[in-house]
């Protein structure tokens, strides 16, 4: 009888143990797999980290904007002009502005940028140049160490001059040179305070209806995504 209750006692002895063998190897190698480093999907999902920044005069950009937030899961803030913009007054004011650099009122003026890694501005063309509420924020505010996208919308292909070389009619390279001149000064404007300028998508939307927007806007996602898993800015060649 005793050596039967031994055999029991060692068989219980043995089970326990073993359990305890199990739930020390199950601990090690939970706390091994919490040591590893956790996969990174940054280029496939910007997440918050992304921040878009638009104004829109007529809804265009806002519609961009919109779309962009839904593909990239992004964070959205709006920049509101307290100065009239409506109507044909609205729009010769609009290209006025934007010729002579002038600045206007904005809402908000500055904007807690610190959250965010990647910034895409989005803004109408005015004169072939950033929309005047826009150049006003950028004025406002510093960009340093931010990752950042231009995208852009107007009735005008921006890049239709590109085609022309230096044997071309004077005008067509008038035209050229002087809208490289305009996206030169843009993207000197958006480093200059501190932004690493990584590439410019555009969006022609003379005519458009909202769904031809929304279309041209989906095909450039990807730009988006690739520009902003690029390290170092890398400013293009074209302009506009």
């Amino acid at each position: 009888m005793q050596h039967y209750t031994a055999k029991i006692n060692r068989a219980a002895f043995s089970h326990c143990s073993m359990n305890l063998l199990t739930k020390t190897i199950a601990v090690l190698a939970l706390g091994f797999f919490m040591l590893l480093p956790f996969p990174s999907f940054a280029q496939e999902n910007t997440d918050n980290k992304t921040l878009i920044i638009y104004y829109s005069r007529t809804g265009k950009s806002s519609l961009i904007s919109k779309t962009l937030q839904k593909e990239l899961n992004a964070q959205i803030l709006e920049i509101k002009d307290l100065e009239d913009r409506s109507g044909g007054l609205g729009y010769a004011g609009a290209g006025f502005d934007a010729f002579f650099d002038r600045h206007t009122t904005i809402e908000p003026a500055k904007a807690d940028l610190a959250p965010y890694s990647n910034i895409i501005i989005v803004s109408p063309i005015w004169n072939w140049k950033l929309s005047t509420p826009i150049h006003t924020f950028i004025e406002c505010n510093r960009f340093d160490g931010k990752k950042l996208v231009l995208f852009t919308n107007g009735n005008n292909d921006i890049r239709k001059y590109e085609q022309y070389d230096d044997n071309s009619p004077f005008i067509k390279r008038f035209f050229r040179d002087y809208i490289r001149g305009k996206s030169k000064s843009s993207r000197d404007y958006v480093t200059a305070s501190g932004g690493d300028y990584l590439g410019h998508c555009h969006v022609e939307t003379l005519e458009a209806s909202d769904d031809q927007i929304i279309n041209g806007t989906l095909k450039q996602i990807d730009k988006v995504k690739n520009a902003f898993s690029i390290k170092t800015a890398k400013a293009e060649k074209q302009g506009f």
